[in-house]
């Protein structure tokens, strides 16, 4: 069962961001399908151990593209980095203490990620780096 599916309007036409946003997309259907199947604690702690590999991972690739190609909005983008950054820290903190009810807190804030980050703020970055020669 999938709550979010990979579209071409996700692409930014670079290879690596475009397979490493679709290991989000699977990470958040994973999510989803456990908490269906009433293993959403359970399968936390993955989540957001994998959420942060992700985080330094893609991150440190997207802004590596940045400063090759000098992108002019790299700054506010890096702000939305350390935002992500910032919040998974939090939730795991709420994992760690019990808190209950963290795996739909964790589901709405990585599908408000994929449609307000990937959707806009990457896309924004699409023309500048195909025309820098990153593909």
């Amino acid at each position: 069962m999938q709550i979010a599916i990979w579209k071409p309007e996700y692409s930014v036409g670079v290879k690596s961001i475009d397979e490493d946003h679709q290991k989000l997309f699977d990470l958040l259907n994973l999510l989803f399908e456990s908490m269906t199947k009433g293993k959403g604690k359970e399968i936390l702690n993955d989540i957001i151990s994998e959420l942060e590999r992700y985080a330094v991972f893609h991150f440190g690739r997207e802004e590596s593209y940045f400063r090759v190609t000098n992108y002019p909005f790299a700054l506010q983008h890096i702000k939305e980095h350390q935002y992500f950054k910032q919040k998974v820290a939090e939730l795991k903190k709420d994992v760690a203490s019990n808190k209950g009810m963290v795996a739909p807190d964790v589901l709405g804030f990585l599908s408000d990620w994929l449609k307000n980050h990937i959707a806009k703020s990457d896309k924004a970055y699409e023309d500048h780096l195909k025309k820098h020669g990153v593909v």
